[in-house]
């Protein structure tokens, strides 16, 4: 692997608890990177044996370019929300981690219900409430919509 695919811990994300990039981050952080989009999340998952590990590892350590660790932020909020609640939970709580929160206010309707509660919740109540609250407002569902009021 390139030392420059991971470079220090951006200032925007909570280290994970892996030392080393799991198994296929590397690939998947070349094709995440790509300039003019990158291909499907499943073309990108296939490229690791532990695809949530590896995409989480991707947002909290990849600085390079910069929409590498969107994209996999994408990736994990539309595919393994569920897997990946407590990630998310935290994005959407922190100011240093809002690019990350607005995708996940973007995708938070293609999340299982039981996990875009606690998530819509977190938001809401969190330094973040006034981006999220207008995203929020146009998901159908009425759970979400009783949270808002």
């Amino acid at each position: 692997m390139h030392p420059f695919l991971f470079m220090a811990l951006s200032a925007h994300a909570e280290p994970t608890e892996t030392a080393a990039p799991p198994a296929g981050a590397a690939e998947m952080h070349r094709a995440l990177s790509a300039r003019d989009g990158a291909p499907p999340c499943e073309d990108i998952e296939a490229l690791s044996e532990a695809p949530v590990e590896a995409l989480l590892y991707i947002v909290d350590n990849a600085t390079q370019p910069p929409w590498a660790g969107v994209r996999a932020a994408e990736c994990l909020t539309q595919r393994h929300a569920a897997e990946a609640q407590p990630h998310i939970e935290r994005w959407v709580q922190g100011a240093d981690t809002r690019g990350f929160a607005l995708v996940a206010f973007n995708n938070i309707s293609a999340m299982p219900v039981e996990v875009a509660l606690p998530i819509a919740r977190a938001a809401i109540n969190g330094p973040l409430a006034a981006d999220a609250r207008p995203r929020l407002e146009k998901v159908d569902n009425d759970e979400i919509q009783a949270l808002l009021k």
